[in-house]
């Protein structure tokens, strides 16, 4: 017969993981939100973008695609940064 402190000490950890591991299948919900959608329907989603279609250096074509990503801030933008600089240089 099992004792009742082992079976504590299993719901114990049972009840500590499952909250655990909704944290961490999180992104994976969210990659699969991004993904099969078409061009104008990933565009309209914050946390998708677009990716055009290329040849890989072995000659693997991929297709475009929607994959998920963090939105482009205009200010981090190498353009900007550049325009920066030219500004704090001629004062």
């Amino acid at each position: 017969m099992s004792n009742p402190f082992t079976k504590t000490i299993r719901a114990t950890l049972l009840l500590t993981t499952l909250p655990m591991l909704g944290l961490v299948s999180q992104p994976t919900l969210a990659a699969s939100d991004c993904k099969g959608l078409a061009q104008d329907a990933c565009a309209a989603k914050e946390h998708c973008r677009w990716m055009n279609g290329y040849t890989r250096k072995d000659g693997i074509q991929v297709s475009s695609h929607c994959r998920i990503g963090k939105p482009s801030k205009a200010s981090d933008s190498p353009a900007s940064i550049i325009n920066d600089k030219d500004s704090t240089a001629s004062r």
